[in-house]
């Protein structure tokens, strides 16, 4: 699996997502600011296709 994570500084969930992901062995690539089609930080995307936000990315790691 491959991630990719916007990221903002001083963001407490975007510390928590990378922590995740990488307590997972998952790499990703951080890219600083907001994507276009989601409104806050963090947001996530695993091997191109989108998760959401760190709730969500908890809750697709849980399933898988």
């Amino acid at each position: 699996m491959k991630a990719k994570i916007w990221t903002m500084e001083r963001c407490p969930f975007c510390v928590k997502a990378k922590k995740l992901l990488d307590f997972q062995g998952i790499d990703y690539e951080e890219i600083q600011g907001f994507h276009p089609s989601w409104k806050s930080v963090p947001y996530i995307q695993i091997d191109g296709e989108p998760v959401g936000g760190f709730t969500e990315l908890a809750q697709f790691l849980r399933r898988n």
